[in-house]
């Protein structure tokens, strides 16, 4: 599922987003991360388990835009990848 809304016949070329997108694509992923290091500091297996899944799919969304270099800056911890279990 993307984030993209599907377009009335123009081509958006794939992935393309605009660079508020990503940099909202990039808030998120760092929102997630924090929640995630929130659930691993009280213990809660189920509650990282769910938010590494939302990590990663997140991620994948940012790293398959073609334009992913124009917004890292933003992308300090983002994609970084930990093992929650």
């Amino acid at each position: 599922m993307s984030a993209v809304p599907k377009s009335d016949g123009e081509d958006r070329r794939g992935n393309v987003r605009s660079v508020e997108e990503m940099k909202e694509l990039a808030a998120l992923s760092r929102l997630i991360g924090y929640a995630r290091c929130a659930a691993e500091d009280v213990e809660l297996v189920g509650a990282m388990h769910w938010l590494e899944l939302a990590m990663q799919a997140v991620n994948r969304e940012i790293l398959a835009s073609p334009n992913v270099e124009m917004i890292a800056p933003y992308l300090d911890t983002t994609t970084d990848r930990r093992n929650t279990h």
